[in-house]
């Protein structure tokens, strides 16, 4: 009778166990991925891109954007203004391998500049 206990006991456990890893399997296997989790703090992405020029010209112009980080697709840094239904952002991608700037564009309300970004950003008025 003990032996018979012990053998209905042994199989419980494996049952629970084998249901366990497979519930555990399960959770890892559908959980939300974030891409380039790498580690590194946003905030330390927003201080490497901080240090381009064309991202002070935007911050002095536009001292209240918001600085946002995204890892949902490439890795890249938001800088954005926005003004009723206009918005302004200059998005820096970075090498997530080497956590350097990639490149980069100004996006005016849908509009996409890639070439001479300094320039545009000199003489844009948009509002504050």
């Amino acid at each position: 009778m003990n032996k018979q206990k012990l053998a209905i006991l042994a199989l419980v456990w494996t049952i629970a166990i084998i249901t366990i890893s497979y519930a555990l399997f399960l959770y890892d296997y559908y959980r939300p991925r974030t891409f380039y989790d790498n580690g590194v703090a946003d905030e330390e992405y927003i201080t490497i891109t901080n240090q381009i020029i064309e991202a002070q010209k935007f911050l002095e112009k536009y001292p209240n954007a918001v600085i946002r980080v995204d890892r949902s697709g490439k890795l890249a840094v938001d800088y954005r203004v926005d003004h009723y239904s206009e918005y302004l952002r200059l998005r820096i991608f970075i090498d997530w391998r080497k956590n350097k700037p990639e490149v980069m564009f100004v996006d005016n309300s849908g509009t996409y500049i890639k070439e001479n970004i300094m320039e545009y950003l000199e003489t844009l008025e948009f509002p504050n």
